[in-house]
């Protein structure tokens, strides 16, 4: 999901620079909705539903409704993480005009959304704003209401965390986001626990059983509907992860927890973004990061004191060094 949310700038790029252009995204629907925006995208279809899997075979000749499909674009960008061939000399084959087979993931020294930007360089004016941005529509905002008011959630003030992503190694400890719960509960701050797939497999049954009363477990939201809830939430904290990446498109205030990966490529592109990251000796792992410390960040995004810098890219980075981690 996150390899979608940081492609939402290309598209916004697109458009501006082409207003006039039929610009089709193509991708998995439950994340692809994301583009369902005249800013983003004119539609978004199903990949399986053109039998796309076809152009990864190196078959020789496409199926005929795949060829004519790929044969009415001017312009094909594909971000698709496959490292043989066959895809782009099937895309050249059948399109007309300019494809370009773009690697997904940079090679660490930029961070993704200019990587992905850089795609199309050539097509669009330099200078296209890097952020990604979720809209709401009108029926998520509904849904978003709906559960507000089933939760009995005030207006502000609402914490959301979401103790899961989609590696292990990128997790803080259980404990820490149990203290972050009691400390927040004990302010008298509601909030949500966000649930999905991760979650489940990441084994987090503990927290999940024993989160406190005021707080509500949010499960298997579909992403837009997600955004609207983050949209009200006054902090969403999160780890490198989709979600983390959602929420700040969404326009929340995100306290992100990074241990092994770069916040300098992989971080939430947002001005009201932070991230905390331990600077230990190597293994570098949120073992590492205590929970006082992300309480206490979380106490200054919560009173609005906390200083973020907004000329660092692609958020405010905050190195939790040694001192403060004993």
């Amino acid at each position: 999901m996150g390899d979608f949310v940081v492609t939402l700038p290309v598209l916004r790029a697109l458009r501006r620079a082409m207003p006039q252009a039929w610009i089709e995204v193509m991708g998995q629907p439950s994340r692809a909705v994301l583009a369902r925006h005249p800013r983003y995208a004119d539609r978004v279809t199903d990949m399986d539903a053109v039998g796309f899997y076809r152009a990864f075979q190196d078959v020789g000749q496409l199926p005929a409704a795949l060829t004519t499909y790929l044969q009415s674009w001017t312009h094909i960008v594909s971000y698709v993480p496959v490292r043989d061939t066959a895809l782009a000399v099937n895309l050249r084959r059948a399109c007309p005009g300019e494809v370009i087979v773009w690697a997904p993931h940079p090679d660490g020294s930029r961070h993704i959304t200019d990587h992905l930007l850089q795609a199309v360089a050539d097509w669009i004016p330099a200078g296209a704003d890097p952020s990604p941005c979720v809209y709401v529509d009108g029926e998520a905002d509904a849904v978003a209401e709906r559960v507000w008011q089933e939760a009995g959630l005030p207006m502000s003030g609402v914490i959301a965390v979401h103790p899961g992503s989609g590696g292990h190694h990128k997790l803080w400890p259980v404990e820490g986001w149990r203290e972050v719960m009691t400390w927040a509960t004990q302010r008298g701050m509601p909030g949500l626990v966000i649930c999905g797939p991760a979650e489940e497999e990441r084994m987090l049954d503990r927290l999940l059983q024993s989160i406190p009363a005021s707080w509500h477990c949010v499960r298997q939201m579909p992403l837009p509907h997600l955004a609207a809830l983050f949209a009200r939430c006054q902090v969403v904290i999160g780890h490198d992860s989709g979600v983390s990446h959602l929420a700040a498109a969404a326009g929340s205030a995100v306290l992100a927890l990074f241990g092994p990966t770069s916040p300098y490529v992989w971080g939430p592109r947002s001005r009201r973004a932070c991230v905390l990251q331990p600077q230990v000796p190597q293994p570098l792992t949120l073992q590492n990061l205590p929970p006082q410390v992300v309480i206490r960040t979380l106490d200054a995004l919560v009173q609005q004191t906390f200083r973020f810098v907004p000329s660092q890219s692609p958020c405010t980075i905050v190195p939790v060094v040694e001192s403060s981690l004993r």
